[in-house]
C-alpha cells in the first residue's frame, strides 16, 4: 500500500501508470475489434485511451524546461558518451515536449498552429531523442563487453578458471551489476517503435503498439521503484 501511495505522490509515477493503462486500452480495443466485440464497448476503451493521452499532456506541461536543464548539466560532462548522447537526447526531448505543449494549446483553442506539421515535427524530435539514448546504450554495452572479454582471455591464459566458468560467472555478474543499462536498452528498443510508427517508417498494428508501450511503461515504473535500476541522466 505504501508503494502505491509513494508512486501516486510522484508526477512521474502517475504519468507512467496512466501511460500503461493508455497503451493497455489500445491493446484491448484492437483485440476487441479483431474478435467482433460490441461496438459500444470498443468505443469506451478508445475514449479511455484518448482521455489518458490528454491527461498525460497536462501532467507533462512545462516539462520541456526540465529536459533543457538536464542538457545544461551534461554539456560539459567528462564522459564523451554522456556529453554528446545525453545532451543531444535531452535537447531533442525538450523540443518534442515543446511541440506537444503547443499541440495541446492548439487543441484547447489557446494557440493557432498547423497541427499536423507540428505533430510530425514532435515525432521526429521524439525519434531523435530515443536514437541518441540507444546510441548511448550500445556504446556502454560495447565497452562493458570488451572489458569482460579481455578479462576472460586473461583468466584463460593464466589458467585460473575454466573458460566456461569464466563466461558463466561474468554473464551473471554482468546482469546483476548492470541491470540499469539492460533495462534502459530494452525500454528504448520498445519506445523507438512508437515514433517510427507515427512517422510511417514501420507499419504496426494498434495492438502491437499497445504491447510495446505497456512493456516500456512497466520498465519505467520499475526504475521509479528501484533507483538502482535507473540509468544516470535518463
Amino acid at each position: 500500500m505504501n508503494f502505491v501511495v509513494d508512486l501516486n505522490n510522484k508526477t512521474a509515477g502517475r504519468d507512467r501508470v496512466a501511460r500503461f493503462v493508455q497503451y493497455g486500452s489500445k491493446t484491448t480495443w484492437h483485440y476487441m475489434e479483431k474478435n467482433d466485440f460490441d461496438v459500444k464497448s470498443i468505443k469506451k476503451f478508445k475514449q479511455l485511451e484518448q482521455s489518458l493521452a490528454a491527461f498525460r499532456k497536462v501532467l507533462r506541461f512545462g516539462r520541456f524546461v526540465d529536459s533543457l536543464h538536464t542538457a545544461l548539466r551534461t554539456v560539459n560532462h567528462s564522459d564523451k558518451t554522456i556529453r554528446y548522447c545525453v545532451t543531444f537526447s535531452k535537447i531533442a526531448h525538450s523540443l518534442y515536449l515543446f511541440c506537444d505543449h503547443c499541440l495541446w494549446l492548439n487543441r484547447n483553442n489557446f494557440l493557432q498552429i498547423n497541427a499536423p506539421r507540428w505533430g510530425q515535427a514532435g515525432n521526429r524530435y521524439w525519434l531523435l531523442s530515443i536514437i541518441m539514448n540507444l546510441v548511448r546504450d550500445v556504446v556502454e554495452l560495447n565497452n562493458l563487453f570488451k572489458a569482460i572479454l579481455k578479462k576472460k582471455i586473461l583468466n584463460t591464459l593464466n589458467r585460473k578458471v575454466a573458460p566456461k566458468d569464466v563466461f558463466t560467472g561474468e554473464a551473471v555478474q554482468f546482469v546483476r551489476s548492470h541491470k540499469d543499462l539492460l533495462i534502459d536498452t530494452v525500454k528504448n528498443s520498445c519506445d523507438i517503435m512508437l515514433p517510427l510508427s507515427n512517422l510511417g517508417f514501420v507499419r504496426l498494428s494498434p495492438g502491437t503498439i499497445g504491447v510495446v508501450g505497456m512493456i516500456s511503461s512497466v520498465l519505467s515504473l520499475y526504475t521509479l521503484v528501484d533507483q538502482k535500476a535507473k540509468l544516470p541522466y535518463t
